[in-house]
């Protein structure tokens, strides 16, 4: 397990490192300043099976698929839009993973935690890792996706909203609940994709 981490420390180092001035290249480095500038991090984040992974997926247009195994490592894709180009990194919400979201907060410009809202037994497990993110950054805005309200076990919103104990946050603090299904097109059935896009692209 420590060695996954470390691989994952070096590995996500290296992809946000940033670029570096030059004089040879001052013509070269000015286009890529220009290309970073346009470019947003969201940090996906949430418990192994919270659905991260499938959230990514229908954001990327492929779909959700059922059965997706946990993510061992970290998943990445970019949405383009006519503002910027939104740069989805989803790290992996096993025990051994966790330990290292804290670092890659000061990298991104938004966070989005995803919540199974139909694993009762896991959601004070669920709200620690979102509070103590929430301490970690008190100014990055952040969207909690309540993932799964299809299944029958579910926790309603309002539930949510008490169970992450969100009434206690700062109401300076930029932080927004919505809803998901688990199924294909969950994400569009309730707080649907362009407004999810939409409220991303308000907040970068």
């Amino acid at each position: 397990m420590a060695a996954v981490g470390t691989a994952l420390f070096i590995a996500l180092n290296l992809f946000y490192k940033r670029r570096v001035w030059t004089p040879e290249s001052d013509y070269y480095t000015f286009r890529e300043e220009e290309e970073e500038r346009s470019e947003k991090q969201v940090l996906v984040l949430g418990l192994d099976g919270a659905g991260k992974s499938s959230v990514l997926q229908e954001l990327s247009g492929a779909g959700s698929r059922r059965g997706c195994r946990p993510t061992r490592g970290f998943n990445f894709i970019s949405l383009h839009t006519p503002a910027c180009q939104l740069d989805f990194l989803e790290i992996g919400g096993g025990e051994d993973l966790r330990m290292y979201w804290v670092d890659y907060l000061r990298r991104t410009n938004i966070l989005v935690y995803v919540v199974d809202s139909s694993d009762r037994g896991r959601l004070p497990q669920a709200k620690d890792e979102l509070h103590r993110l929430l301490k970690a950054d008190t100014d990055l805005p952040v969207v909690v996706l309540g993932n799964k309200q299809d299944k029958p076990d579910a926790v309603s919103v309002p539930e949510l909203r008490e169970a992450l104990s969100l009434s206690s946050v700062a109401d300076q603090r930029k932080l927004f609940l919505l809803a998901a299904q688990s199924g294909s097109e969950g994400l569009s059935r309730t707080c649907g994709l362009q407004k999810f896009q939409d409220l991303l692209l308000t907040l970068v």
